[in-house]
């Protein structure tokens, strides 16, 4: 069911319905557009009106109630059969009421051979750009579509997105960070130049926007019989679209859905990864954050919430663009106008650009406090001021490292440094622990703590260390003092070997992973047993026999600590561990109350029997505990 409407023309009412009044005054505001180029041309559209007010005149003689677009279409047809008489020249200028003929003055209007670019507003999809080139260049408005959207995503896989790669390395550069930002935007703006392109066709190529406009996009002349035909035209296109869907609708309706329910699962995971992390923040403490996670965190805690707000944007700007295709393919809403899909564009290219130059501004950020730190770690300040008995000059860390925990350096030569922070086994960066590095000369370096006063029974010594070379150790030597005579006699005296790991794997991290160490057992014998055969050796020899063991104080080790601590060291290094072995020396025994227990970490040939090498070691959580007592 059509709505009729009331209209008044020439000051006389007539019922109407909506689509012949669209009709008619497309008609009447074309002509009206066409004559007023010409002199007396507002009088010929007058009389044009005047006209058409007497044809609905007679048509309520015949019982008319109500004009239809029927009715419309065959008045035109009337007056541009009456105004082909006037397309060769002058005209009298007296009007006449007769249906064959009207007043006209001036000449006809010159041919309008020449085509001109035109952004097709009876066809368009979005602005009328590729349905512009289809009537100007010729072919059909979809195969300019599919071809555009072919082009385009082949310009962006192909040619577009290399620029993009080359640029985003530059967020991470401290010298070129300051460039980042628009040369990511340059990149991108490269990438969719397509798009680019398109909109600049839309900002400066005109819309359609009368019949005469579409005229001069086909290239056909510019008279009434062709602006009516044009009007009919326009009208029967408009009815079949409005009557039935295109196959490119239809895809696009498939299309649409199928972007809507991608773009509904992307803005759900989106907006649960902003919310964990806004949760998490909320939850940050010392218990849970080191203090280097946290100077990293707070570096990227204001650009990771614009990026996730420009990030949900974003997607929503899509979700809800795709929601709406897809209704609108459909039929169950109207398409949105051109300035709506201007505007929404315009806004997620906003979003979209901001989105990125805040994961530059994180990054930049975030390396930025890295590079600081990782400069202030590997840059060994040391202070003229702080130089202990022996003349070893420390930096103010190192200082209070070795004056808190009781060390004291004994040996030092060939070496740059004697603690380190970074890389301990849980990946916690604050962790200052005793550490060397010299890759071009053996370094000898000897660190020292003691524990007075001994009660006898029977100790463990235990470290947890790593090392890139051999020859590095942990050692324990005790010293009894007698009373009287104040003589000190060396009862125990040992070294451990540190494991050549490097930065990977470890037994801790084996033993979490559940791969057991394997112990080497030396031992000397005179015969050889192969199988069931024992056979006799000439001379005595070592055989050494490798076999799988689960060390019983290592497992203890690891049993006693946290969850949280067990995940952490699996996962640091990327999950492939630090290097971190834990160590003991077993069965120290200690039968004098007078006695005092000396341990640390040495590479010196004359505590080890081992010439130093180079390389590096690391050594920290020393434990001298009681196991038990005398017998």
């Amino acid at each position: 069911m059509k709505k009729n409407i009331t209209i008044n023309l020439c000051g006389r009412l007539y019922q109407i319905d909506e689509d012949a009044y669209e009709l008619l005054s497309h008609y009447t505001d074309t002509l009206r557009d066409y004559f007023k180029k010409q002199e007396g041309g507002e009088e010929i559209a007058n009389d044009i009106e005047e006209r058409i007010a007497e044809l609905f005149d007679d048509l309520k003689e015949r019982g008319v109630e109500a004009i239809t677009i029927e009715h419309v279409q065959d008045i035109i047809h009337q007056i541009g059969e009456v105004e082909e008489i006037a397309g060769a020249g002058e005209v009298d200028t007296e009007p006449s009421g007769s249906a064959s003929g009207y007043a006209k003055t001036g000449q006809a209007k010159k041919p309008q051979n020449n085509k001109k670019f035109f952004r097709d507003s009876q066809n368009k999809l979005l602005a009328g750009v590729l349905a512009g080139c289809a009537q100007y260049f010729g072919g059909s408005a979809d195969a300019w579509r599919w071809g555009y959207v072919i082009l385009s995503v082949l310009w962006f896989c192909i040619i577009g997105f290399w620029p993009l790669t080359f640029t985003l390395p530059f967020a991470t550069c401290p010298v070129f960070g300051i460039l980042a930002v628009p040369l990511v935007v340059l990149s991108i703006l490269f990438s969719l130049l397509p798009v680019c392109v398109y909109l600049l066709v839309v900002i400066f190529a005109p819309l359609t926007k009368t019949a005469e406009d579409t005229l001069k996009m086909k290239g056909k002349e510019v008279n009434p019989q062709n602006l009516v035909a044009e009007v009919q035209e326009a009208t029967l296109a408009k009815e079949k679209k409005k009557n039935g869907k295109s196959g490119w609708d239809i895809f696009l309706g498939i299309i649409s859905v199928g972007l809507s329910t991608f773009f509904t699962i992307a803005f759900i995971v989106a907006l649960c990864f902003f919310v964990a992390f806004l949760v998490a923040s909320e939850q940050m403490a010392d218990k849970w954050w080191n203090v280097y996670e946290i100077e990293d965190f707070e570096a990227i805690y204001i650009p990771v919430i614009c990026c996730g707000v420009l990030l949900l944007t974003s997607i929503g700007i899509l979700l809800y663009c795709s929601i709406h295709a897809a209704v609108s393919s459909f039929g169950k809403t109207k398409s949105m106008s051109a300035m709506q899909r201007v505007i929404w564009f315009l806004l997620w290219v906003a979003s979209t650009v901001g989105f990125i130059g805040c994961c530059v501004w994180g990054v930049g950020r975030l390396t930025k406090v890295q590079s600081a730190r990782w400069n202030a770690r590997s840059a060994r300040v040391i202070d003229e001021s702080l130089t202990d008995a022996l003349g070893n000059v420390f930096s103010k860390e190192e200082w209070d490292f070795f004056q808190q925990n009781g060390w004291e350096m004994v040996t030092a030569e060939n070496v740059d440094r004697y603690t380190y922070i970074g890389e301990y086994m849980t990946g916690d960066e604050s962790v200052r622990y005793l550490d060397d590095c010299n890759d071009y000369t053996p370094l000898v370096y000897t660190a020292r703590k003691h524990e007075d006063d001994v009660e006898p029974g029977i100790y463990r010594l235990s470290a947890v260390v790593k090392a890139n070379n051999d020859n590095k150790f942990i050692y324990l030597y005790g010293v009894t003092i007698d009373e009287q005579t104040g003589d000190s006699t060396v009862f125990t005296d040992q070294v451990l070997e540190i494991p050549n790991c490097g930065l990977m794997g470890g037994n801790i991290w084996k033993a979490l992973k559940g791969e057991p160490e394997k112990k080497v057992v030396t031992k000397e014998s005179s015969t050889l047993t192969v199988g069931a055969v024992t056979v006799p050796l000439s001379s005595k020899v070592v055989v050494q026999n490798s076999e799988l063991v689960n060390d019983p104080v290592l497992m203890e080790y690891v049993n006693n600590m946290s969850d949280r601590t067990k995940r952490r060291i699996l996962g640091a290094n990327n999950g492939q561990g630090y290097g971190w072995s834990y160590i003991y020396i077993d069965s120290i025994k200690v039968d004098n109350p007078h006695s005092t227990i000396f341990y640390g970490v040495t590479t010196d040939e004359n505590i080890t029997g081992k010439p130093a090498t180079t390389g590096w070691f690391s050594a920290t959580d020393f434990k001298l505990e009681k196991i038990g007592e005398l017998k």
